[in-house]
């Protein structure tokens, strides 16, 4: 899904050389075009080696060359736009560009900067997918934004996708799970940027902070098993401890309830396949508001 406008250049006035002659400057690339440039398809592709020319590259090259040249990419030009964004985001205007909503002609869907840039979490450039988990976790600033995020965008699968692994889970932990987390089975591979994976853990955190609703839908959409699985095979400090704080916002009982009344919170919303939905806030606060949390419940 797209949802970018493709702009124009701005003109730039022309100058004259030392002989005399008009010189065209070239022209300045708006916001807009940068960005439908930076969501292009054409930088989606795997590579565009073949096969065998692969496979040579295998053989001689070895893990580390491989991810310093993939860092490296001489054929996407906008592959650093992904940390522009990043940096842009950690200001409020800039968060407020990403999330702002659009609507579409037939007035039913809306859309925003920040929908469009999701699928660059499975790009395979490992910059592009660090400067866009870099802008996820800007956004999870908002609080306001985590009604929106959890239930419009359904940001928590795209946040875990990187994150699952080629684990065989057992039945009860695909319960209540995203499919697209489990069914690519041995064949699918974690994020290996020490840093993506670390953007994308500090977002779930900040996601569990932004109050109880959130948490109780992190929770039904069984955060934890991806978590879990993922803190058994990290090697970085810094993401394991993140790891830590996730689960322990996700599996302790909520203050005045019941102990392990969260637990059985989501096996009820499993066992009766409802998932829980957060209440909605109102329109002038649905991106943004007065408010410092929209559940009111810390």
């Amino acid at each position: 899904e797209e949802a970018v406008v493709v702009g124009t250049t701005e003109e730039t006035p022309n100058e004259k050389d030392d002989d005399g002659n008009t010189e065209k400057l070239p022209s300045k690339p708006t916001l807009e075009l940068l960005l439908s440039r930076f969501l292009s398809k054409d930088y989606m592709e795997e590579t565009t080696d073949t096969p065998q020319e692969q496979d040579d590259n295998d053989n001689n090259q070895d893990k580390d060359t491989a991810t310093l040249n993939a860092d490296n990419r001489h054929d996407d030009p906008y592959q650093h736009f992904a940390a522009i964004l990043m940096n842009a985001t950690q200001l409020e205007a800039g968060r407020r560009f990403l999330l702002k909503i659009q609507r579409t002609h037939s007035s039913e869907t809306t859309s925003s900067v920040l929908q469009a840039i999701l699928p660059q979490l499975r790009s395979p450039n490992p910059i592009r997918r660090r400067g866009t988990a870099g802008t996820l976790k800007n956004c999870c600033l908002e609080r306001d934004a985590a009604w929106w995020l959890l239930e419009e965008v359904k940001l928590t699968k795209h946040l875990l996708y990187p994150l699952a692994g080629p684990e065989d889970l057992d039945v009860d932990e695909k319960r209540g799970l995203d499919p697209d987390l489990w069914l690519e089975g041995p064949d699918k591979e974690r994020e290996s940027d020490d840093l993506a994976r670390l953007f994308l853990v500090e977002s779930i955190l900040l996601l569990c902070a932004t109050g109880r609703n959130s948490r109780e839908s992190l929770r039904v959409s069984r955060v934890y098993v991806i978590l879990k699985w993922a803190d058994m095979v990290e090697e970085n400090e810094d993401v394991s401890e993140r790891i830590n704080e996730c689960v322990q916002f996700l599996r302790r009982d909520e203050q005045g309830t019941e102990e392990g009344s969260s637990d059985q919170a989501v096996q009820l919303a499993i066992e009766g396949n409802r998932l829980l939905t957060l209440p909605a806030p109102t329109a002038s606060n649905e991106i943004g508001g007065i408010t410092e949390d929209y559940d009111d419940v810390d």
